[in-house]
């Protein structure tokens, strides 16, 4: 419903500029299928992956709902968080393919109140949901071996910047993030507009920092977005990448991409490895 609505909405603001607008319709735009995780094509990519499902108790007694993905000799476990409306029956293959090439275990949960995860989710609620899903990897034999990196996308970038604050990890990438919700919206707000808008913030938003974030940690990061995204702005990750007091901080602006590709840009393997090669290093 809700692509069908944007594309509504870019549609009658092209028609409102201009009488003479060629508008290109694909199927894409309509027919958006499932993209779940599925053992065949994870084993092609690494003959020894596994797929264990996992629940998870919530602080409040909800059941959270992942799926785990192992494989031999893994180099780490990204705990991935997705973005607003991630589910991983929907949208889980693709990180999840993508991620298990880097040589990495991977972890993904459903937010609470999606997909198959109990529960009503508020901001609070799923901060401390992070928390108990890095407290149910951190005592997993399996994940606890390795180092730990959490990688949030969007709305799974906050919540991994706030877990990093609470919990020790390895490595923090965030990717398509913005650095405070009042930034991201001044960002957004055209310049002759803003005269014109004022914007109020719950207690609940303002809480969510990266910027803040950023200036207090310390371990290998990693910074990346799309060079077209228009909902997180690539200028948001620069200045994230500039406040970063860490010592090993890389940014990567993906060529071509949008907010929901950036992990396809061609160098995101060089990237990682790179933050891989520092965590061996700082262990």
């Amino acid at each position: 419903m809700k692509p069908l609505l944007t594309l509504a909405i870019l549609v009658m603001l092209l028609l409102s500029q201009t009488a003479c607008t060629t508008i290109n319709l694909k199927e894409s735009h309509f027919i958006r299928p499932d993209k779940n995780i599925n053992l065949s094509a994870l084993t092609q990519i690494n003959h020894s992956a596994q797929i264990i499902p996992v629940d998870i108790k919530a602080h409040d007694g909800a059941i959270l709902r992942g799926t785990f993905i192992s494989i031999d000799n893994a180099k780490a476990t990204v705990i991935y968080f997705g973005g607003n409306e991630f589910t991983i029956h929907r949208h889980g293959a693709e990180p999840a393919e993508i991620l298990l090439g880097l040589q990495v275990n991977v972890l993904m949960v459903d937010h609470r109140g999606y997909g198959q995860s109990e529960g009503i989710p508020t901001i609070k609620n799923i901060k401390q949901d992070a928390l108990s899903i890095y407290d149910f990897a951190s005592q997993n034999k399996t994940i606890s071996n390795t180092p730990i990196i959490l990688h949030g996308h969007s709305l799974g970038s906050m919540i991994a910047g706030y877990t990093a604050t609470k919990r020790p990890i390895s490595a923090l990438v965030l990717e398509g993030s913005v650095t405070n919700v009042s930034n991201m919206m001044s960002e957004l707000i055209p310049w002759y507009a803003k005269p014109f808008v004022t914007v109020t913030y719950s207690d609940e938003l303002t809480a969510i920092n990266n910027l803040t974030v950023v200036k207090q940690y310390q371990a290998p990061l990693l910074i990346m977005t799309g060079e077209n995204d228009k909902q997180t702005p690539s200028s948001l990750a620069k200045i994230l990448y500039t406040n970063s007091n860490s010592k090993q901080k890389q940014l990567y602006i993906a060529k071509n991409k949008h907010h929901g590709n950036a992990l396809k840009g061609d160098k995101l393997n060089e990237k990682y490895a790179v933050l891989l090669s520092q965590i061996t290093k700082s262990n």
